[in-house]
């Protein structure tokens, strides 16, 4: 019975060997890459990471910031979507996703990001920000209000949001709300050019 247990025993630490010396390596490896990506040396930052790549999520998502950083945006793109579809809830590679597809200029993919964010975090400011601004460039009007109104009520400061929905409501004939946001534009911001181009639309 003793034999059983020691053979059983030399067996697994036979398997858990390997494994340390993988994640020893790979931590090593992402040691190596933050120490270039600070000198902003981004090959060299992303050549340990390809040297042990098997895929894995952390090294996709690694690579998909290293190669945006070196302005591979096709290569970013191709290793943030595939850390997408390993996490598919997980925000912050759909976050990384949208940084080169916008230098692509595939806005209708952020659109759809944005969405699919939404979906799992209804209330989160930037999605609903960004979403509102393509809407807002898109002289989608009532579209945009409404992801930008959703900001306001979370940060009802924020010169942005308030910027951007005094537009949105000016477009739609809101113009005693476009007024009050233009309004509280200039108490954020003293003499801001666009909030006082805007009150002498109204």
């Amino acid at each position: 019975m003793d034999l059983v247990k020691l053979t059983f025993s030399a067996a697994a630490l036979a398997c858990v060997a390997p494994a340390a010396a993988r994640a020893q390596d790979q931590s090593a490896a992402f040691a190596s890459s933050y120490a270039a990506e600070a000198k902003a040396d981004y090959a060299e930052a992303i050549a340990p990471i390809k040297a042990l790549y098997t895929g894995t999520y952390e090294q996709n998502l690694r690579l998909g910031w290293l190669y945006f950083l070196a302005k591979n945006y096709t290569a970013a793109a191709a290793h943030y979507q595939k850390a997408v579809e390993q996490r598919p809830y997980a925000l912050e590679p759909k976050f990384g996703l949208i940084k080169p597809l916008n230098a692509l200029g595939q806005v209708e993919k952020m659109l759809g990001l944005y969405t699919d964010i939404l979906k799992v975090d209804p209330q989160n400011t930037q999605a609903n920000y960004w979403t509102g601004v393509i809407y807002l460039n898109r002289k989608a009007y009532g579209q945009a209000a409404r992801y930008f109104e959703r900001v306001v009520n979370l940060y009802p400061f924020d010169y942005d949001s308030n910027i951007s929905l005094a537009w949105a409501y000016l477009n739609l004939g809101k113009k005693a709300e476009a007024r009050a946001l233009y309004i509280k534009a200039l108490l954020i911001r003293p003499g801001d050019a666009a909030a006082t181009a805007g009150l002498k639309r109204l």
